[in-house]
């Protein structure tokens, strides 16, 4: 689609004082092209953003397809995150976790609004296998590919009791309610809904080492994975904006959930999704230079009136 952009770590130059300081270093952040990119598209560069497309396009189009269980409504979802993505670009902060994990949050928030829309009951649904994606450890060759923070975190569910690890999966990856999930599965709403709690708990568990998770870190799972809905989703949204324990809680949760999306299908992103993406980002930039001429030519037709008047007066 475009050139590969050669994205390579600038070395960083090193300050005489810090070969004398008995402090520690604090190790640098991992690398993250993506991030770079994103960096690039705040700034207007429409080839960091094609290639931020070809990268992600196709695994978030995965992503987005799993929730709405259609590929029409899928490609919808894509092209209105990426719009979305391409103007609010400069709001993506790397201190809150790496940059392919804002993108899938853009896109699970869109695709579980728009399969809001169309209705719980829809017989074009195509359904994602989640319970054999949250089975079946990802193949050798797909090992070697995949980040090691996915790779653990994959552990993290794989090891989950049988019951625990498909309410997770299935409400992460299919967008399923509570109510859904216990009908899926033939069981009570309570039931469900302890399964999903208990295989969260026991994923931070996995994750962070540290028994008995602190509760404002559960309800930040749930949160994040989307088990929250309606006033109580809103409520939350509100207490993340006020204390920053709930936002680093609930951006840790997002950060570490999107990378199960990496075992997803990869593959190569709809040209015509792209296209309708450029057309829609040229369509908005003529309409806003259209008032932008007519004013200027309004400006100048005034100015030559007055001048006119002004010769005609004399």
């Amino acid at each position: 689609m475009v050139e590969i952009l050669k994205l390579v770590p600038s070395p960083a130059g090193r300050h005489p004082s810090l070969a004398r300081s008995p402090l520690p270093v604090t190790p640098p952040a991992p690398f993250d092209p993506l991030a770079v990119l994103l960096a690039e598209t705040a700034n207007g560069h429409e080839r960091a953003f094609a290639r931020l497309y070809e990268l992600v396009g196709g695994r978030l189009l995965a992503v987005a397809r799993g929730i709405v269980g259609r590929t029409d409504l899928a490609e919808d979802v894509l092209q209105e995150s990426f719009l979305r993505i391409w103007r609010s670009a400069h709001q993506y902060d790397p201190a809150k976790g790496p940059a392919y994990a804002w993108l899938v949050r853009i896109v699970r928030n869109r695709a579980l609004s728009a399969k809001t829309r169309a209705g719980k009951h829809d017989n074009g649904r195509a359904e994602l296998d989640a319970e054999r994606l949250a089975f079946d450890g990802p193949d050798a060759v797909a090992q070697v590919v995949r980040s090691e923070e996915a790779r653990r975190v994959n552990a993290c569910l794989v090891n989950l009791p049988l019951n625990h690890r498909r309410s997770v999966a299935l409400v992460y990856f299919e967008g399923l309610t509570h109510k859904e999930l216990a009908e899926r599965l033939e069981v009570q709403l309570g039931t469900a809904k302890s399964w999903v709690r208990r295989g969260l708990a026991q994923m931070s568990l996995c994750l962070t080492r540290q028994a008995g998770a602190d509760w404002r870190a559960l309800v930040a799972a749930d949160y994040a994975i989307g088990s929250l809905r309606g006033a109580a989703r809103r409520g939350f949204e509100k207490r993340r904006e006020r204390d920053a324990r709930y936002c680093r809680a609930a951006d840790l949760w997002e950060a570490q959930l999107a990378m199960l999306t990496e075992f997803l299908p990869d593959q190569p992103p709809p040209l015509h999704v792209w296209n309708r993406i450029e057309q829609r980002i040229t369509d908005s930039r003529v309409s806003f230079a259209r008032p932008l001429f007519w004013q200027a030519m309004t400006g100048l037709l005034a100015a030559v009136v007055i001048a006119l008047l002004v010769a005609f007066v004399r």
